[in-house]
């Protein structure tokens, strides 16, 4: 037992010194004010991050990162349905190449700290697929075929899911979700803070 207590303030101290390398005390502050995040998971982002490419984001924090590289440090994102939105929602340049205050932005609205309703308004837009500021069936059908790996529905199952989805939320009875009655019914889910939601 004081062996892993050892190793854990070893590994705490190799955070907390590799952070403030790079972050100033007033820079993490800043980050933990403006964030859902702890110290603690601001610090352990950067030195993930900073594996990567440690000369490069220690003399620019702006440095961006392929899709490809923050999946290598962040594995949970390389198996997430919706990484692309993800990438595509949350990179700053909207190239889906992303900087440590994106990859910030990203685990903050991910963090279990998030409120309900901030989360359920990013969530939208992940399930938002065309862009178009209204979620359709044509978007439920895809997010089916996501969470599904394209292979497990047939179209009619998916017409089912659609019809059912948009007679239970469709509060203006139009054939879509806006972003206002997504949000109002989704933040109601209990269920939906912890299936919304990873860890650095």
């Amino acid at each position: 037992m004081a062996a892993i207590r050892y190793l854990l303030t070893q590994l705490s101290f190799d955070i907390m010194g590799a952070k403030e390398s790079i972050l100033s005390a007033e820079q993490l502050e800043e980050y933990v004010e403006l964030t859902f995040l702890t110290k603690w998971e601001v610090q352990l982002i950067l030195e993930k991050i900073s594996s990567l490419a440690t000369d490069e984001i220690s003399a620019n924090l702006h440095q961006r990162f392929s899709t490809r590289q923050i999946m290598d440090a962040f594995p949970q994102l390389k198996y997430n349905p919706f990484r692309d939105r993800l990438f595509e929602l949350f990179s700053s340049a909207c190239d889906t190449r992303c900087s440590f205050e994106d990859i910030l932005d990203m685990f903050s609205v991910m963090s279990e700290n998030c409120p309900q309703s901030v989360k359920a308004a990013w969530a939208f837009r992940v399930f938002d697929v065309d862009n178009d500021n209204m979620i359709t069936k044509e978007d439920i059908y895809l997010i089916c075929d996501r969470l599904t790996k394209y292979d497990q529905l047939e179209d009619a199952e998916k017409e089912t899911i659609a019809e059912v989805i948009l007679k239970e939320i469709d509060l203006q009875n139009n054939g879509s979700l806006g972003e206002f009655e997504f949000v109002h019914v989704i933040s109601k889910v209990p269920e939906f803070h912890n299936t919304f939601s990873f860890k650095p």
